[in-house]
């Protein structure tokens, strides 16, 4: 009787957290994750005079940014020989004096090149596999941003003085 009790409780409780994981993390095809992110952090837009596109984000459980536990900066650069995409991921260390204040701390790189053909991989501070958990939390963090930036709210925020 118990163990069936712990057959069904398992699977229930794996369950319930494999939502926030389970469909993003389950993506391993790099390159494809790789032309989504470009695709992305191109479509937030650049600032202006700027010949790139650009974007920071931030890791982590919930919507508040404070709690975030890793920054992410994106760079995405279009040329005549292609697009090239730095992405630099630094774990947030709150300072000693005030937790509020975050320093950026062991920054890892990822530098890909894109042609119509395919996606290299120029460097990665990464191994594959954990390229694999990475990227999607990745792609979540642009997507959400970008969602929070095309808000009514936002709008309303960034007309306001």
């Amino acid at each position: 009787m118990a163990r069936a009790a712990l057959a069904i409780l398992i699977p229930l409780v794996l369950g319930a957290s494999a939502p926030a994981r389970g469909n993003v993390q389950e993506r391993t095809d790099l390159p494809s994750l790789l032309r989504e992110i470009r695709a992305e952090v191109v479509s937030i837009g650049g600032y202006p005079g700027e010949d790139f596109a650009r974007g920071e984000f931030f890791l982590g459980e919930g919507d508040d940014d404070t709690y975030k536990t890793h920054a992410v900066g994106i760079l995405v650069k279009d040329d005549e020989t292609g697009s090239r995409m730095t992405i630099v991921v630094s774990r947030l260390e709150p300072a000693r004096d005030d937790p509020r204040v975050k320093y950026a701390r062991d920054p890892k790189t990822i530098v890909c090149a894109f042609s119509p053909a395919e996606v290299a991989l120029a460097r990665s501070d990464y191994p594959p596999d954990e390229l694999g958990r990475l990227l999607p939390a990745v792609l979540k963090a642009v997507v959400d941003k970008k969602a929070l930036l095309r808000s009514p709210a936002a709008k309303i925020r960034a007309i306001s003085p």
